[in-house]
């Protein structure tokens, strides 16, 4: 009994300490409650900041445009020539110049081929000649003396030409002939065993030394000219409308050509000599050939062959248009303009001419207007925007 009496003694006691503990718990609470209550902070009210984006811009300015086509090119020889041997034999000598690299000057002997038997061949010639003249000469006496025997004892024409020995004549004077051409043939085969530079050259290849011995048609050496050089340039066809052109339609404009040597930096002016009539079907290219001018310089004065350089042409000149820098240019060949107020606004414009930089309008803008350069997220009509330092048009390169 007592043992039940002890047992209910306890489960009443942790009924009141739950009780009691329950109680602390929801008065701790309220109280935290009531701290936060009365100590919350009160957010201040701001007003809001707008945001201007900031944009830098360009004036424009039309004036008239002068294009300017860049391009590049290989310097080469104007005049080529394989030398050959028009006779045959052996090399004798040949010029101590006529090797690769080497330069001749214009009428050097380059070639001695053995001349004897040709001169054989000529002193033969020679004698065949005077020969065949006094022959000749001693017919034409004999012509002479039957027209006046016939003259004598004759009566009118005779009725065969025999009597005045004209066939005898004409027989003589086509073998004098003949004997003339086969020595002036003999001659002219006695010269070609010299071959001289045709003109001031470089020597590309050298196929003859001395004891060699050629035939007739034998290449002997590839010259170039050193004193005469051009270069092809490709365009593209957008470019090559550009070119500008006399009333004759002949390219005509500034030419101005660089190119590195060592550390150094050259230049050469040169002028339009031709145009390719065709047009490169694999790149759709059309080519100017210019003839490069003598440089007053000690060093240097022509390019040499075969250096690789950059040209600018001077083409048409466009009148009454607006360069602006390219970045200015949205898609769809339209661009955003500032007015007084700082509000943007969409313009269509005819675009010409587009470069590595710069873009040239011919038709949207007007004197004085600000192209927007500054690429924005998402321009619309009416936007306000903050005008910053200005820039000016970017050079056409």
């Amino acid at each position: 009994m007592n043992e039940t009496l002890e047992q209910d003694r306890k489960v009443q006691v942790r009924a009141v300490l739950s009780f009691v503990i329950i109680l602390a718990i929801i008065g701790i609470t309220i109280l935290g409650i009531v701290i936060l209550v009365v100590n919350k902070r009160v957010a201040k009210e701001e007003d809001k900041e707008r945001i201007v984006p900031a944009v830098v811009t360009v004036e424009v300015v039309k004036s008239d445009y002068a294009v300017k086509i860049s391009t590049q090119g290989v310097v080469e020889s104007m005049r080529r020539t394989m030398l050959a041997a028009e006779v045959g034999g052996r090399v004798m000598e040949i010029s101590q110049n006529l090797k690769r690299g080497g330069v001749v000057k214009e009428g050097e002997r380059l070639v001695q081929i053995d001349p004897a038997d040709y001169r054989s061949a000529l002193a033969n010639s020679e004698v065949g000649l005077a020969e065949a003249e006094l022959a000749l000469e001693q017919e034409r006496a004999q012509v002479e003396q039957a027209k006046l025997d016939w003259e004598k004892i004759g009566r009118g024409e005779p009725t065969n030409p025999l009597v005045l020995r004209g066939p005898q004549l004409a027989a003589a004077e086509a073998r004098a002939g003949s004997s003339r051409e086969e020595a002036a043939r003999a001659r002219r085969d006695v010269e070609r065993t010299e071959i001289f530079a045709p003109f001031e050259a470089g020597v590309r290849s050298a196929n003859v030394e001395v004891g060699a011995v050629v035939a007739p048609g034998t290449m002997v050496a590839e010259l170039y000219a050193i004193g005469e050089l051009e270069v092809r340039l490709p365009l593209s066809l957008e470019d090559f409308g550009f070119l500008s052109r006399d009333e004759n339609g002949e390219v005509i404009g500034e030419v101005t050509l660089t190119g590195k040597i060592g550390t150094k930096e050259y230049s050469w002016a040169a002028i339009p000599v031709r145009l390719d009539p065709e047009i490169e079907r694999k790149t759709l290219s059309a080519s100017v050939v210019v003839k490069v001018e003598v440089a007053d310089r000690a060093e240097f004065s022509l390019p040499p062959v075969g250096l690789f350089l950059d040209a600018t042409l001077g083409g048409e000149i466009l009148p009454d248009v607006a360069e602006i820098p390219r970045r200015g240019l949205l898609e769809g060949n339209r661009v955003i303009t500032v007015n007084g107020e700082g509000k943007i606004d969409f313009r269509e414009v005819e675009v010409v001419r587009l470069t590595a930089k710069t873009a040239v309008v011919h038709q949207g803008l007007e004197a004085g207007d600000r192209v927007v350069l500054t690429r924005l997220t998402a321009p619309v009509v009416g936007m306000e925007v903050e005008v910053e330092t200005a820039e000016e048009p970017e050079e056409d390169e």
